[in-house]
């Protein structure tokens, strides 16, 4: 606990975090630091002492300073604090325990989406996001998505993968489904319970969590990013492996 604790005293300084930051991208020398952060060189040699003394950066042999493996390591562990830290307010009241810890352990993988409320009851946004995939339409809600049946009916004449996961007590029977099971290219299926919500194609994806009490209100994050794109995409691959397939469905088979 001791070596944490001082590890954090040294990554408490914004100036020693902007230098990380800024040799992370290139190996820099001491006077090209300095005046990349505008601080003077005296500040700037102090702030590169204690990150080596730290064993976070160190400096070649032409007196260029760059991230150590370990430096590396910490940095992207960062990103996660980082992530929660900008939207800490999102976090006090959404709750991100109902997803399994190894996503959570890579949440700064949303680094680059961005928050937005309503996303999925935003008609405009989901439809276009809908109108413009061209390989997949992946849903997995705690209800039917009403808002945007038309333009799921539409998009179901041209030949997408159609992937949908819902809650058992959502799941209507096909005869009122806006995707019934039979229909070609789509995959149906149910979970107990659907704790989060993801709507995505290849392009774009978002994500909401459930607020405290456990209500889904669809204020979430939304992204093209590839890192943030793949993050969406796993999760929702890690809930596709625990449904259960539906090939039809009718009040009498719940």
């Amino acid at each position: 606990m001791e070596k944490l604790c001082k590890l954090l005293f040294e990554l408490s300084s914004s100036e020693r975090m902007n230098i990380m930051l800024e040799i992370q991208r290139q190996r820099l020398k001491l006077s090209h630091i300095s005046k990349k952060l505008d601080m003077t060189v005296t500040e700037t040699s102090r702030h590169l002492q204690r990150l080596g003394e730290a064993r976070l950066i160190e400096k070649d042999i032409e007196g260029l300073y760059g991230l150590t493996p370990f430096g590396v390591l910490v940095l992207s562990l960062l990103s996660g604090l980082g992530f929660v830290s900008r939207y800490r307010d999102y976090f006090m009241d959404y709750d991100v325990s109902r997803i399994p810890y190894e996503f959570i352990s890579r949440i700064g993988e949303l680094a680059e989406g961005g928050l937005g409320a309503e996303t999925f009851k935003n008609l405009e946004e989901t439809e276009k996001m809908f109108r413009e995939a061209r390989e997949f339409i992946w849903i997995l809600s705690n209800q039917v998505l009403t808002s945007v049946a038309p333009t799921v009916a539409e998009r179901l004449k041209v030949p997408l993968e159609y992937r949908v996961i819902l809650s058992e007590a959502a799941m209507p029977p096909d005869s009122k489904s806006p995707i019934p099971s039979t229909t070609p290219h789509v995959q149906k299926k149910i979970l107990p319970k659907v704790d989060v919500v993801i709507v995505m194609t290849e392009k774009v994806a978002a994500f909401c969590l459930p607020n405290r009490s456990g209500r889904i209100d669809y204020t979430g994050f939304g992204g093209s990013d590839p890192k943030f794109h793949k993050w969406c995409k796993d999760l929702y691959l890690y809930y596709w492996e625990k449904a259960k397939p539906v090939t039809s469905y009718t009040p009498h088979s719940r």
